[in-house]
């Protein structure tokens, strides 16, 4: 996978987060203010991996706490695995309003795959909810919008800059970099919209980044000095 150059593996960073788990104590969560939590949104062929990896850096030294990047393979892992999800059932404590509220927001016809996809849902909202996390896609944004710990950023580019990233990063002709970004961003449009009842719209975001206007590094300073005041 491409996001396998920028990001350790899935099995090693369940572990790491595991681990951080079991020095946090589940009244904590429920007594005192929930750390943050960052979603990085971004249109298809924008660098959110590059992002979130550069995030983790500067967060890790600034909290002296370990922060975990977040994405499909480990939501999907995650969630696969009862012993874990279980442990973030129990540490969600009272259930949240919200999460109700996204599940019945969602239009009708979603419900023909609920049980497939809200333990996804359920699975994003609580490691959101449970700070630390920079989650990356999976409509992150769209299902922890209720949150007051979460902070959600998005990358955009030209289709042109975002083709030509790909190329760079997974070695395909230019033209067909082009056709893919747009198919992509496309699906993802209709995905949000049909499953999350939500849009990419400029009110859901804290930020938006021009990805072929600022370096990685730089829109990770600013993140970090936006969430941090």
């Amino acid at each position: 996978m491409i996001k396998s150059q920028f990001i350790p593996s899935v099995d090693k960073r369940v572990s790491a987060w595991m681990e951080i788990q079991k020095r946090r104590k589940t009244q904590d969560l429920q007594t005192k203010p929930l750390p943050i939590s960052i979603t990085i949104s971004r249109e298809f062929g924008c660098e959110a991996y590059p992002l979130a990896i550069a995030l983790k850096k500067r967060l890790d030294q600034h909290d002296d706490q370990s922060w975990t990047v977040v994405e499909e393979e480990m939501v999907a892992k995650i969630t696969a695995n009862e012993d874990i999800a279980g442990h973030l059932e129990q540490n969600l404590g009272e259930r949240s309003k919200y999460l109700d509220y996204i599940v019945s927001a969602l239009l009708p016809y979603w419900k023909s795959q609920e049980q497939a996809y809200r333990p996804i849902v359920e699975t994003v909202f609580a490691l959101a909810r449970q700070g630390n996390a920079i989650i990356v896609g999976q409509g992150a944004f769209a299902i922890a919008r209720d949150l007051l710990n979460c902070y959600h950023f998005r990358l955009v580019a030209p289709v042109t800059f975002r083709a030509e990233s790909w190329v760079r990063r997974a070695g395909i002709s230019a033209e067909r970099a082009e056709k893919l970004v747009q198919e992509k961003e496309a699906a993802r449009i209709a995905f949000l919209s049909g499953f999350l009842n939500c849009d990419f719209d400029a009110n859901n975001f804290h930020m938006i980044f021009n990805n072929s206007k600022m370096s990685i590094e730089r829109i990770a300073e600013l993140i970090v000095e936006f969430v941090s005041q």
